[in-house]
């Protein structure tokens, strides 16, 4: 649910108060993902335990591999399998990407980051960076280093306005209206960029596990609905 519709049940919640019906609404309300305009909804998770949407590289050259008993949690877990080999061919550079299931308005859904579990398993450290598309053009966060030999661990990448960087293809800027692309993003690319806001990624000898990404809410969202809680139990006193 986004977080528009989440203020609208604000004036219900108080006037239920504390009985049974408030706090199996504001369950409700706190586990319900999303509902946006497009596709991507509030808390929304992929677990890549079955089939996926993502691409590899650019131009949509396979799907990336899917694999049980390598995801964070061992046997039984699965993740997303991607990597890249150097040279001139289309799977030199670490991109992967996603017009589907991670399309749409991030903006009214409420969702300010992206979270996910990254390994690196390849040979070599890299810096990964989320890039996404829409009518405003195309915008880059900030990169993290995930680098080689460690297991898993859990990355956030703020996509909020104020975050983002216009993207690049060498050195031209490819985006000019952050609005209106995270208001209708077509494209949402995972990719390996040190030096620039590159929304091509960088060719490297790379080898990379994903799981669980998540679409995180904005912090006002939970606030909102923690403060209400608290106003409730005040009033029943």
């Amino acid at each position: 649910m986004n977080s528009k519709s989440l203020l609208s049940y604000i004036p219900l919640v108080v006037r239920m108060g504390s009985t049974v019906k408030f706090r199996r609404l504001l369950l409700t309300l706190l586990l319900l993902p999303g509902i946006s305009d497009g596709a991507v909804t509030l808390s929304q998770v992929e677990t890549f335990d079955s089939p996926t949407t993502w691409r590899i590289g650019m131009l949509n050259f396979g799907i990336p591999s899917i694999q049980p008993n390598l995801g964070p949690n061992g046997g039984g877990d699965f993740a997303l399998l991607t990597s890249s080999s150097p040279g001139n061919g289309p799977t030199s550079r670490l991109v992967i990407f996603n017009t589907i299931d991670w399309a749409g308005d991030y903006t009214s859904a409420g969702v300010s980051s992206l979270r996910m579990d990254l390994r690196n398993t390849g040979s070599g450290n890299l810096f990964i960076r989320i890039a996404v598309n829409g009518p405003g053009g195309w915008f880059v966060t900030d990169g993290q280093a995930v680098n080689s030999g460690l297991g898993y661990a859990s990355y956030l990448f703020d996509i909020r306005p104020a975050s983002l960087s216009p993207g690049k293809t060498m050195t031209s800027p490819l985006g000019d209206d952050v609005q209106a692309t995270l208001s209708s993003v077509t494209q949402v690319r995972i990719l390996h960029s040190v030096a620039d806001a590159s929304v091509i990624g960088e060719v490297a000898n790379a080898q990379l596990r994903i799981d669980n990404i998540t679409a995180v809410p904005e912090p006002r969202v939970p606030l909102l609905l923690g403060l209400t809680l608290v106003f409730c139990n005040f009033r029943r006193r």
